[in-house]
């Protein structure tokens, strides 16, 4: 495989992730997707125009808890001499006050395969190791992006290191964007720090209409939220 054609993948996705025993800086209430994405959200993952693969997103709503279910599939093909796969799967589980209680990931990252398992003890997230389980804050969101409160953040559970990332968020503005037959005005935001690279917009409800960063060879990558069916 030509490593030079590889590239890294900040989060979804991002990617995310670096202070043990680290706190958010803004307060993380209970949010409500199913009446920003609906039961489901699903966004197409392009690069150099051309589209590589998905990035979905699932919602299930239960009395005691939030279910979210989180996956990501990549090709890239160039001619007969190169094949580049990543298949993310994450599952989030939140309390109905708005508090991460678990986090279980599997990363296929053409054919290197990692875990990660977090879970709350003792009402701290910590990442579990064997019998230890490493302190990694009380309060986090993850780098899956949804979560209308993101941009407020300085710190982020990133979801493919399994540790936490340092953000220094930095509002650029208005966009325009198109989603389907509907105009959205959507802010910009450069989310800084250990995730520098990363440019992610949401709308005025705080819907997460996607990002851009880029890959090793220099190309853009572009994550987009589609129209419902």
């Amino acid at each position: 495989m030509h490593t030079q054609q590889t590239f890294t993948i900040h989060s979804l996705v991002l990617a995310a992730l670096l202070w043990l025993g680290s706190v958010s800086a803004h307060a993380i209430g209970p949010v409500t997707p199913l009446a920003l994405y609906g039961p489901e959200a699903f966004y197409t993952v392009e690069r150099k125009g051309k589209t590589i693969g998905h990035y979905r997103l699932q919602f299930e709503q239960q009395p005691d808890r939030l279910n979210v279910n989180v996956e990501m599939q990549l090709q890239i093909r160039v001619l007969a001499l190169f094949n580049y796969r990543f298949d993310y799967r994450a599952q989030e589980q939140w309390t109905a006050d708005g508090r991460l209680q678990r986090l279980e990931i599997s990363i296929d990252d053409d054919g290197s395969l990692k875990t990660h398992s977090i879970q709350r003890q003792q009402n701290q997230l910590c990442r579990v190791e064997a019998d230890n389980c490493a302190p990694l804050g009380e309060q986090l969101l993850t780098s899956n992006h949804w979560h209308p409160y993101l941009p407020q953040q300085q710190q982020l559970l990133n979801t493919l290191t399994g540790e936490v990332s340092q953000l220094n968020v930095t509002e650029l503005g208005r966009d325009t964007l198109q989603l389907g037959d509907e105009t959205i005005v959507a802010t910009h935001y450069q989310l800084g720090g250990d995730l520098d690279d990363t440019h992610s917009w949401y709308d005025q409800n705080g819907r997460w209409l996607g990002m851009e960063f880029s890959a090793r060879d220099g190309s853009r990558i572009r994550v987009r939220l589609q129209e419902r069916l």
